[in-house]
């Protein structure tokens, strides 16, 4: 197998705990966050305690820093787990 394909077929994945509470706000922040990453696989999960945001590439790293930056923007705390 080539290392170019191995490289691509990482799926990395980066999870955050969010003060985000309302499905109407995690709309409004999922699509605010696709159209910065359209490569990105963004959900949360706020039905876990932490109201987890979880986004995922493959074969690319996740610029967390700006993820972080969108939702500060948009007035929802973050954290990486």
């Amino acid at each position: 197998m080539h290392n170019s394909y191995i490289e691509q077929s990482i799926k990395i994945v980066e999870v955050f705990s969010t003060s985000v509470s309302s499905i109407e706000q995690a709309e409004f922040l999922l699509d605010k966050l696709q159209e910065e990453f359209p490569c990105y696989e963004i959900n949360f999960d706020l039905e876990d305690c932490d109201n987890i945001l979880r986004v995922a590439s493959v074969g690319s790293n996740i610029d967390s820093e700006m993820v972080i930056l969108i939702m500060d923007k948009h007035g929802a705390k973050i954290q990486i787990l």
